[in-house]
């Protein structure tokens, strides 16, 4: 006589279970169409044509046009580094400018001549981004204690020559991670005060900085993108030089 019950019973602990499994299927899809909908879409940084929106700032004189300055689009690559005749090199620097943000790219740097054990104790061949009006996330080789990692310049006592402070040698901790005379994946995250740099889908810098100097104050502000013009250091004579592709951003 009681089987009936127990059966109505069980029936209705079923459909229960069968609503809260569908009452959570549904709130994982509106949590998933709301993360969808509240990231920025990504955005190429150039137009893989020419410098447009880009310019290089002169010292003392009007700013210069990228092409007459040295940098260079070759199939939607951009090159810096080897400026021709009557040419002086200068950072690339967006007209827009950006505060939270995540940035990807493809980088190449040239080799520098060094010693057969990889060493190179005079050059410093590098370039960078440059974020905020102070942050640059280095592109450098680690041979020559260029790493890539996050640098600022800051009066410190662990600030090497022209007060150049390392937040973060960044790939100085894993030796074989930048690929020589090859193409590498940069990814940079940057959100209030913590920047992260990932290299090769590596995680190589993790840095939360807070700038008190008034001095550093437009460090916590938009600013533009810069990538830095590379140059031979004090070795000199070095014609080498930077690429740079699928350069992309978004806000965050």
């Amino acid at each position: 006589m009681h089987r009936p019950t127990k059966q109505l019973s069980l029936k209705r602990t079923v459909k229960r279970q069968k609503g809260i499994s569908f009452g959570i299927v549904t709130l994982h899809c509106f949590v998933l169409v709301v993360s969808l909908q509240s990231a920025e879409q990504w955005k190429p940084l150039f137009n893989g044509k020419d410098f447009t929106g880009w310019t290089v700032p002169a010292r003392g004189g009007q700013s210069l046009i990228p092409g007459e300055a040295g940098w260079k689009m070759e199939n939607g690559v951009i090159v810096g580094g080897q400026a021709g005749p009557g040419q002086r090199g200068g950072n690339l620097v967006s007209q827009a400018k950006f505060k939270d943000v995540e940035l990807e790219l493809d980088f190449m740097l040239a080799e520098e001549p060094a010693a057969s054990d990889g060493s190179c104790t005079t050059c410093t061949y590098n370039s960078g981004v440059y974020l905020r009006n102070g942050y640059q996330v280095n592109l450098g080789r680690r041979e020559a204690g260029e790493f890539i990692g996050i640098v600022v310049h800051r009066v410190h006592p662990k600030a090497i020559k022209g007060n150049v402070l390392w937040l973060d040698t960044g790939d100085e901790k894993f030796p074989e991670l930048r690929k020589k005379e090859d193409w590498n994946h940069v990814q940079i995250s940057f959100k209030g005060r913590r920047l992260q740099v990932t290299l090769n889908g590596t995680k190589i810098c993790d840095v939360t900085d807070n700038p008190t100097d008034p001095a550093e104050a437009a460090w916590k502000e938009a600013g533009p993108i810069s990538f830095q013009w590379p140059h031979g250091g004090t070795a000199g004579g070095f014609a080498g030089f930077v690429k740079l592709r699928n350069v992309r951003i978004r806000d965050l």
